[in-house]
């Protein structure tokens, strides 16, 4: 198993080992009628829970929903708004989407701090990059930013 890890990556292999089992058995339940490519995914929370999501796609195009998008949407149902990592696994170590990453954006202007974003394999071998990396011209709000670092340390 050979990872790709930076030496500033900001957490240690044990979490990704966590972020690994937890998105590995969401991806178990991904609903893939379209493209028969299942992704499961995970975040970890500055205060050190785990939310996983699983791809769902629709019948009708544009319904469906990216896994990493449901894992974080899960951490927000459950009061985390402050992410360190983001975890997907798949076959081939897939890095999110665009949409992702400007989904997962808005969440690091709470408190710019940068999120590590992990592609895992099946097998447990993944690479890392920083969301500032992937994304480097990030739609950045400045109306709203008041509003979205009023949910730092919310719940």
């Amino acid at each position: 198993m050979s990872n790709s890890t930076p030496s500033n990556v900001m957490i240690n292999p044990q979490e990704i080992k966590n972020l690994v089992a937890k998105a590995r058995l969401s991806r178990e339940r991904a609903f893939v009628l379209r493209s028969n490519h299942p992704i499961g995914a995970a975040v970890l929370t500055r205060s050190n829970n785990i939310f996983d999501g699983c791809n769902i796609e629709s019948i009708i195009m544009g319904l469906g929903s990216c896994a990493e998008q449901n894992a974080i949407n899960h951490a927000i149902i459950h009061g985390e708004h402050e992410f360190k990592a983001l975890l997907t696994i798949d076959e081939t170590k897939t890095y999110p989407c665009g949409v992702c990453l400007q989904y997962l954006y808005q969440f690091f202007q709470i408190d710019e701090q940068d999120i590590e974003i992990i592609a895992a394999d099946l097998s447990g071998a993944y690479e890392v990059a920083s969301l500032t990396s992937l994304l480097p011209h990030a739609y950045k709000t400045r109306q709203h930013l008041d509003r979205l670092r009023s949910f730092r340390h919310s719940f």
